[in-house]
């Protein structure tokens, strides 16, 4: 019986499989500032995992062609279903002064490298995991724009 007990914990325990990135849509600009500008997106995921998870918060960078752009924060909870896509709305502030220098290669390339480093944190029957996210690729940066 102790033997069977505590396969069930650690199968209950296992790190969750990342969350796939899909894509970023529907860019708005929330504030416009001297220093600040708060711009809101929607991050389209992918939850590869048998089972849904509790999304508490993310703490991410974002880079666009190695400039950081700036600090995507968001608050959960969110509830992320099993093995499904789902819209994540996020705020991201942004340096203007590390993207007006990039605005013109934007202009006539569209697609450029997107980078997100930093962690999330989820899981499932209260026991929650801080996963680390190191997502590197490509994206047609225009796509998105309502």
């Amino acid at each position: 019986m102790f033997i069977l007990s505590t396969l069930v914990i650690f199968s209950a325990c296992r790190q969750p499989k990342n969350l796939v990135y899909e894509n970023v849509q529907n860019f708005k600009l929330q504030k416009i500032g001297l220093g600040q500008t708060a711009l809101s997106m929607d991050v389209s995921l992918y939850n590869p995992n048998s089972y849904s998870l509790k999304l508490k918060k993310a703490d991410l960078d974002v880079f666009i062609n190695d400039n950081h752009l700036g600090k995507m924060i968001v608050k959960g909870p969110y509830t992320i279903t099993k093995l499904d896509t789902f819209i994540l709305p996020v705020m991201l502030d942004v340096d203007l002064k590390n993207v007006l220098p990039n605005m013109l290669r934007l202009v006539f390339n569209h697609d450029v490298d997107i980078k997100l480093n930093g962690s999330v944190k989820a899981g499932r029957r209260g026991v929650y995991l801080t996963i680390p996210v190191n997502y590197e690729g490509k994206q047609d940066i225009l796509s998105g724009i309502r």
